[in-house]
């Protein structure tokens, strides 16, 4: 199971420090839905695929109550979600009403165990290579 990339073009225009070469970019791959990943869960374990949707729909609606309130979540080993918030720019704190702040994006900040987990299991392939190997095509 690999990771596979292609090379992207980059051009630096900063003055001074002009430069163009090439660095690793994700290649677009699936992307797993929810039904799927049940079932897969399920296979490892005692509990049926409707069983582990269930409470991952608990847990959706868990998630939600808690980044309303403010609380960042700690996932175990996977990470912590948390709720960033933004706001127009007042001149003074004081026109900093509720009304002005919303929220930006739900974050995610993965654990250290994830993270060297993927740093030292993962593996890459170049898309090219992919192809080849996997659909006799030779292009990027």
């Amino acid at each position: 199971m690999s990771i596979i990339y292609k090379p992207r073009k980059m051009v630096c225009t900063i003055p001074g420090k002009e430069k163009t070469g090439y660095f690793a970019a994700k290649a677009v791959s699936s992307t797993i839905d929810l039904n799927n990943l049940c079932y897969r869960i399920s296979s490892n374990c005692t509990i049926t695929s409707a069983d582990v949707k269930g409470v991952i729909e608990a847990l959706l609606t868990q998630f939600e109550l808690e980044l309303l309130s403010g609380k960042n979540i700690r996932f175990g080993d996977i990470g912590t979600f948390s709720a960033s918030i933004t706001s127009d720019i007042v001149e003074n704190k004081e026109d900093l009403k509720p009304q002005k702040v919303r929220i930006k994006t739900v974050t995610f900040l993965p654990s250290t165990r994830l993270k060297n987990k993927l740093k030292t299991k993962a593996r890459f392939m170049r898309l090219r290579d992919f192809n080849r190997k996997y659909n006799g095509v030779d292009e990027e």
